[in-house]
């Protein structure tokens, strides 16, 4: 019985339903995602960025297209430069004290001890607990008046110390406040690295006489090599970022000497309302991060990278049925 021009239809449109039945059901999950994300990142990100190219000081007040006026003036005002070297080298200096600190942290864990399982969520704590909250604790350590440091201090004999109105010592706390906060996380990663090398490597490293220090430079760093290059990328993205940790320990000062630039746009867009400026110094920032992890990660990948050996035509000659190969 021959089939009607509906029931072919119907197979057609079943057979590619089947075809295609993994990308609807991958479109079925992303679509929604990808337009929440959309909707409260993309298109305020975008909005943001936007406005680097108007003049907008007050809600009240018209925007006015200006090209880069803006971003001449971030770069011809001191405020903003400084603000992006004190981002860069802080974001630096955090980010390689956290890697250092959470690879050792990740080797000591790593080690045959009874409760390690305890051991690593004590270090991981520090990195799922509210920012607020840590920052206001140790805000109570750092207290000129009643302060747990100054009231040691006292104890000892010497004066009491108002590190609000010191630069290095508010410098210091921010970074030992971001170490402490995200060598957890970078701990936990480098202990999954470190789980992930073939324990055969180290058995034919400790055969051919290798010692700890060889193993851990000719084993241990290759296999890691992924690893750390996904790991120093998201924590130089989020050292960069830094602002939390200025806002509540040190609030900027002492005059604007502990300012970053994300505190900086935070200023702009919430005290001044220069939407602006806040606008332009976000762009400026987003192109700086971008192009500081395109360099890192083509950098660190440049070694992986197979080279094509070219090989030489060998000459061959029949004469007596043998061939000879020349050297070169």
């Amino acid at each position: 019985m021959e089939k009607t021009a509906e029931q072919e239809g119907r197979v057609s449109f079943s057979r590619r339903m089947g075809r295609h039945k993994d990308a609807i059901i991958a479109a079925v999950i992303l679509i929604p995602m990808f337009s929440f994300w959309l909707i409260v990142s993309g298109f305020p990100t975008l909005f943001g960025f936007a406005l680097g190219f108007f003049e907008w000081v007050g809600l009240a007040d018209t925007p006015n297209f200006i090209w880069f006026d803006n971003f001449v003036s971030f770069f011809n005002n001191p405020v903003y430069t400084d603000a992006l070297w004190r981002s860069i080298w802080l974001g630096g200096l955090v980010t390689a004290i956290t890697l250092g600190a959470g690879f050792g942290a990740a080797l000591l864990m790593n080690m045959p001890l009874f409760g390690k399982g305890f051991y690593r969520s004590i270090w991981y704590i520090p990195a799922v607990t509210a920012t607020v909250a840590t920052t206001q604790v140790f805000n109570i350590f750092l207290d000129s008046n009643n302060g747990v440091i100054n009231n040691i201090l006292k104890a000892l004999g010497k004066d009491p110390i108002v590190w609000q109105y010191s630069v290095g010592w508010g410098i210091f706390w921010i970074v030992v406040y971001s170490v402490w906060k995200g060598v957890g996380g970078a701990a936990l990663i480098w202990l999954a690295g470190l789980q992930s090398v073939d324990a055969s490597l180290y058995e034919a490293a400790e055969m051919d006489g290798a010692g700890r220090f060889s193993k851990l430079r000719y084993v241990t760093m290759p296999g890691l090599k992924p690893i750390a290059t996904y790991i120093v990328i998201t924590n130089l993205i989020g050292a960069i970022q830094i602002y939390e940790q200025v806002l509540f320990i040190t609030n900027g000062g002492p005059y604007g000497q502990t300012e970053v630039l994300v505190f900086r746009i935070y200023r702009d867009g919430f005290w001044d309302f220069n939407l602006g400026m806040a606008g332009a110094s976000s762009l400026i920032m987003a192109i700086i991060v971008i192009t500081a992890t395109v360099l890192y990660y083509n950098w660190s990948t440049k070694s992986d990278k197979q080279t094509t050996i070219p090989i030489k035509p060998v000459n061959r000659s029949a004469k007596g049925g043998s061939s000879h190969v020349r050297n070169t």
